[in-house]
């Protein structure tokens, strides 16, 4: 359920126009056919409102042409309806739809199929309907099958083993109108549908990965667009005298036919309806389809279940597809990953051969390294099992009711992999002593072969274990019980030359013992031997070297030859919690952005940028949309699956229509660019965090942490995901080199394109790689956040210190941890930066750096993000925009909001922005000398995950976290809010608004509320009201607030005692 609207703003529906009607008729090929419903089109019953025809012929190759030009010779004589044809030569439905839109010009558009015939009420009935229904945007009526009595009969069967849906499309809600709603359906298709003018504006274009094309039967273009306009707002009304007849074809009515339509158009509908995952109960669907397909006995159950079976597969593989994260984007070969890919190959023919070649003996090493790993896995499950403790909110009705088999499967999973590593691990020691047996020529013990492998897995679990404590320590706070100060002394002990030195000096003893031994093995004549060994050790080394390798981006193979103009391409930078007075350019003390200040110096720096709502979701929305919250729907980051559809195009979707390739790129903090309809042909992103069947495949911390030592990789991130996007493991360093190989491989192309990457470098814990966690840390420092914030992983954990005093945190050392994180994002920046230049992009590349929002650190009794609309540290952002095509600007102090990004970019690629947006295009400002316009920034705070300090003591509260969500889709996982407390969340909010100098804040209370006004330049920590000192630009705020929030205004003289009431 979503929050509340009360401000939301009215949906344009009924524009006032000529009251014309448009008959709009998407063909390819069927020029018999379309004939026909030309000829019941003008055989209908004329209504008052004049009638036009428009026919857009895609990719036609046959006389489709011809015959509607000869149509058109003949219409004035003939008194045919007047037809326009335009030609579409990108095939596709839905590229034909977006091609013929713009070219209507009237109220009422109705979408009539080529191979339908009408009613000859029908122009009639949708003239009746329009004047009936005037509030509603869509009209849908019947679809019925044009039935001539040669079709076979088992069309007709009704009973058990009856073919459904038939390939002749079929729509027919009875004969009472209703309205159709998302949540109750069905969802009308385009066959039968009437569209005013201004859903067109408000749903945008058809979807072009969705769709009839070629010999893709499925379809579902026209129902993802009406189910996106109804999300929208627009109401869609059911009209049973608006009656199409669908032509039938008998060949379609074939078995071969019947099985590929089915398959295509379970599919389609599918990847409409799916978030991409594959609920358990559709395998098993399949799987007792498939059985009674293959064992039915009569004809007519055989066939029935053929269908059902087809059906299910094309329902599987439209789960699989579905969702938000972009699949479709064509990208040349990684260069980089083409020597990756080459070893993977390499190492396992080197396996292969090592199996084959050793025989039985074979199974001398490969029995105890599976004793040592049975055992291990085991004794490692059941410690977990004992200390288990989740990463996710502790719902423990759901998990041991609901999700009971699903927490054993994800244990199973988890051991499973863990039994694989050590075999792996002990495998190789056992190899080791293979070596070492065969120089001192000792003969084979299998009790000594057992005790390799056990110091095989100790072995390799001590190295990743100290590599991990040196290099990323924050992947051992994100899963470990223990307390981390019991590790500095080791930490201390373990520098980077030593542990390079002992990784050295162990390769060497390797090295010489392969030697060794394989001169032994020459001598002896034991060739098969020989070369079991050399497979074996080339499978272990190029394993390993396979799981780490991180091949560096390289300049493009080719440089396109772009037009002049082109529109630029669109790089954004951003970083989860990056506060705006960490830069140098704005005067922070400590020179952590030397990259992104040389970037605003040939750029424009936006000092006093603000978010909408200081959390993650909300603020990419609106962001890349434009739009404030109470316009595209989303208030904090528990959202159900139903409302991830956005009620307004974003930025991707608007940029593709320009021909722009966009993609998003992130770490576990940008999983909402996947889980939000944002439009980006690629993604590079982990799944929702925000998902308890996500959080329960994470597992307990023993049997995690064992395995994140040794998946903080590819491996882990093909394989084992919820592992490698651990939240709070930092991943700054390989997403960067993933980034800027995505970068080059964009380059490649002469379309531009928009990249999002965001990383979650600077969030809590504030964990980073060496050396960026002891850039600016006190050495002498022994508490327990020496390497990131500690008592973060565990949501209890997190729920109690959300609401701690400061006393409780060792703040110092959390703000040099914090430091140390902005400087290596910005050393991140600097590389891409650098990169570009590379891949000679940087002329014609718009660069912006940004956050979602920022961070506070107890200036207001607080911690933390979207806590408090008070202070500055929480919702101000830091935003530089360099376009190369513009002078630089430098820094701006006026106040500007992230909801005027998008229309400031689309503006700068030359695109049209759309009546939809809230914010306003910047680059008027961007220029020399420019002045800025007069902006009001709006903020509310987000859901508070506990009783945070800092508020006032009759404040408006509501429970914690745990008690506020709950899994409404129990087959996705899905946290959202109750619905219960949704209305209690919104009331309770803190809210601000700033112009120019001056914020004023607004906090309910129990009795009422409490207003402060502060003077920003003058009191940038916000500590000094002045409200009673300036009423007058008080009230002026306030009533803007309110307009914005959409409430009441109350009396000034009731605010006033309000006031005094609140601060007593």
């Amino acid at each position: 359920m979503p929050f509340p609207r009360p401000d939301a703003r009215p949906i344009p529906i009924a524009r006032i126009l000529t009251p014309r009607l448009t008959i709009l008729i998407c063909t390819h090929n069927r020029a018999d056919l379309l004939g026909r419903v030309l000829a019941s089109l003008n055989a209908a019953k004329r209504p008052t409102t004049p009638v036009q025809i428009l026919v857009a012929a895609n990719a036609c190759t046959d006389d489709t042409v011809t015959r509607m030009q000869a149509y058109q010779a003949q219409q004035d004589d003939k008194g045919w309806l007047p037809l326009r044809l335009i030609e579409v030569p990108t095939p596709g439905k839905s590229h034909a739809l977006n091609r013929a839109i713009p070219e209507i010009d009237t109220e009422l558009t109705a979408f009539v199929d080529d191979d339908h015939r009408v009613d000859e009420n029908y122009l009639v009935a949708i003239e009746q309907a329009a004047a009936t229904w005037p509030d509603a945007g869509l009209y849908c009526g019947r679809i019925l099958p044009d039935w001539d009595g040669s079709e076979p009969a088992w069309v007709h069967d009704n009973g058990p083993y009856r073919i459904y849906p038939l390939p002749i499309p079929r729509f027919d809600q009875e004969n009472q109108p209703k309205t159709i709603t998302p949540e109750e359906g069905p969802i009308p298709g385009g066959g039968n549908l009437v569209v005013r003018c201004d859903v067109f504006t408000l749903a945008g274009e058809f979807s072009t990965e969705l769709g009839p094309h070629g010999h893709d039967l499925g379809g579902g273009e026209d129902s993802e667009y009406v189910l996106r306009a109804m999300n929208r707002g627009v109401r869609c009304q059911y009209t049973p005298d608006m009656v199409q007849h669908h032509y039938v074809d008998t060949e379609r009515l074939r078995i071969g036919y019947l099985l590929k339509k089915s398959y295509q158009r379970t599919r389609s509908t599918s990847r409409i309806h799916g978030n991409g995952r594959v609920p358990l109960f559709m395998w098993r669907k399949l799987a007792e389809y498939g059985f009674h397909s293959l064992f039915s006995l009569s004809w007519a159950r055989r066939r029935f279940y053929w269908m059902r079976t087809a059906a299910a597969l094309g329902e599987v593989q439209g789960r699989r597809e579905s969702g938000f994260r972009g699949r479709g984007l064509a990208l040349p070969p990684d260069r980089g990953m083409l020597g990756v890919e080459a070893l993977a190959l390499f190492t396992g023919a080197s396996g292969l051969i090592a199996w084959i070649v050793a025989g039985d003996a074979r199974w001398a090493g490969i029995l105890p390294a599976m004793g040592v790993a049975g055992v291990g896995a085991a004794a490692l499950l059941a410690k977990s099992l004992i200390d288990f403790s989740q990463t996710g909110p502790h719902m423990r009705e759901e998990v041991l009711t609901h999700y009971r088999r699903y927490t054993l499967f994800a244990l199973a999973r988890l051991t499973a992999w863990a039994f694989a590593l050590m075999l792996f691990t002990g495998g190789a020691g056992v190899l080791l002593y293979f070596m070492l047996n065969t120089v001192i020529g000792t003969p084979w013990s299998a009790g000594l072969a057992f005790i390799a492998a056990i110091l095989g897995v100790l072995g390799a679990f001590s190295l990743q274990f100290i590599r991990k404590l040196r290099f990323n320590p924050g992947l051992l706070v994100a899963s470990m019980h223990y307390r981390m100060s019991r590790l500095y002394r080791l930490w201390q002990w373990m520098t980077p030359a030593f542990i390079t030195g002992l990784q050295g000096g162990a390769m060497g003893l390797v090295g010489l013992l392969l030697v060794a031994a394989s001169w032994q093995l020459s001598k002896e004549g034991r060739i098969g031997d020989l070369m079991a060994l050399w497979a074996a050790t080339l499978f272990f080394a190029g394993t390993i070297t396979w799981t780490g390798w991180q091949p560096l981006a390289r300049a493009p193979r080719k440089q396109p030859t772009r037009a002049e103009d082109a529109p630029p391409n669109i790089l954004m930078i951003g970083s989860d919690t990056l506060r705006a007075d960490r830069l140098g350019a704005l005067g922070y003390h400590r020179a952590l952005t030397p990259s992104i200040d040389a970037l605003a110096a040939t750029g424009t720096l936006f000092a006093n940028c603000y978010v909408p709502c200081a959390r993650t979701a909300p603020s990419l929305i609106s962001m890349l949309t434009g739009t404030w919250p109470h316009t595209h729907g989303i208030r904090d980051n528990f959202v159900p699956d139903e409302d991830t559809r956005l009620k307004v195009d974003a930025l991707p979707t608007l940029l593709k229509q320009g021909g722009y390739r966009t993609a998003a790129l992130s770490d576990w903090c940008g999983s909402d660019m996947g889980k939000f309809s944002f439009g980006f042909d690629y993604t590079d992103l982990p799944e929702d965090q925000w998902n308890l069947k996500y959080l329960i495949r994470q597992g307990p911390k023993d049997l995690r942490l064992y395995l994140s030592l040794f998946t903080h990789n590819r491996l882990g991130r093909l394989l084992l995901p919820e592992l490698y996007y651990l939240g709070g493991v930092p991943l700054t360093q390989p997403m960067g080199r993933r980034a800027r190989r995505l970068v080059s491989r964009l380059a490649e192309s002469p379309q531009p394109f928009f990249l999002n990457v965001f990383y979650s470098t600077t969030h809590p814990p504030f964990a980073s790689e060496w050396p960026w966690y002891t850039r600016f840390a006190d050495p002498g420092y022994a508490g327990e956040s020496k390497f990131a914030m500690a008592r973060l992983t565990d949501p209890f954990d997190i729920i109690r210190r959300q609401g701690a005093p400061k006393k409780e945190f060792d703040l110092d050392q959390i703000i040099d941890l914090y430091d140390g994180c902005v400087a290596e994002f910005d050393d991140e920046v600097g590389k891409m930066l650098a990169h570009l230049e590379t891949c000679g992009l940087a002329g014609n590349t718009i660069v912006v750096v940004y956050s979602d929002h920022g961070m506070e650190f107890f200036e207001h009794d607080t911690w933390g993000q979207g806590n408090s609309a008070v202070g500055e540290a929480s919702p101000r952002i830091p935003l530089v925009i360099r376009d190369p095509r513009l002078p630089a600007r430098g820094k701006i102090d006026d106040v500007v909001r992230t909801i005027d990004l998008a229309p400031t970019l689309l503006e700068l690629c030359g695109h049209p922005t759309t009546s939809n947006m809230d914010g306003v295009s910047l680059v008027g400002c961007m220029g020399p000398d420019c002045a800025c316009p007069e902006l009001d920034a709006f903020n509310e705070t987000g859901i508070w995950i506990a009783d945070i300090p800092g508020l006032p003591e009759t404040h408006l509260r509501y429970p914690n976290l745990l008690e506020l969500i709950e899994v409404p889709n129990r087959g996705s996982g899905t946290l959202a809010i109750k619905p219960e407390y949704c209305e209690t969340i919104f009331a309770a909010k803190d809210r601000m608004i700033r112009r120019g100098c001056w914020k004023l804040v607004y906090q309910p209370l129990n009795d009422g509320h409490l207003l402060q006004l502060f003077d920003v330049e003058a009191d940038p920590m916000c500590k000094q009201d002045l409200i009673n000192q300036h009423a007058d630009i008080a009230a002026e705020l306030w009533q803007n607030l309110c307009r914005w929030v959409g409430g009441p205004i109350p009396d000034p003289q009731e605010t006033s005692d309000l006031n005094e009431k609140g601060a007593s």
